[in-house]
């Protein structure tokens, strides 16, 4: 390869560096800027912060050793209002016949 292809080559790859670079800025401005209009942090954040979350966990002696915490298990909270641990599918109601309906549709 001669010496100009790879003075173009360097320079192709300088360009490509410098639009990846410019786009994580535009993208990093964007997101810091919605977070600040929305509240909702930006999930680069919340990545973050579960993965932190998870390195605290492991250098204190696993998934959450001694909570009884696993991944997926989050803490429970407990209500003021709630009566028991019993969860509802389903709730039975009446369905009543003369109820009010739509016509039908006229065909045009």
């Amino acid at each position: 390869m001669n010496w100009i292809a790879r003075i173009v080559m360097g320079l192709l790859g300088l360009g490509f560096l410098a639009a990846l670079l410019l786009g994580l800025l535009c993208y990093t401005v964007f997101a810091t800027v919605r977070w600040l209009l929305t509240g909702r942090k930006p999930q680069v954040v919340m990545v973050w912060q579960q993965f932190s979350a998870m390195r605290q966990g492991f250098k204190q002696g696993g998934f959450g050793a001694g909570s009884g915490q696993g991944f997926g298990s989050p803490k429970r909270q407990v209500s003021p209002f709630a009566q028991d641990d019993q969860v509802v599918d389903v709730e039975v109601r009446e369905v009543v016949e003369d109820a009010p309906r739509l016509p039908p549709r006229q065909k045009d």
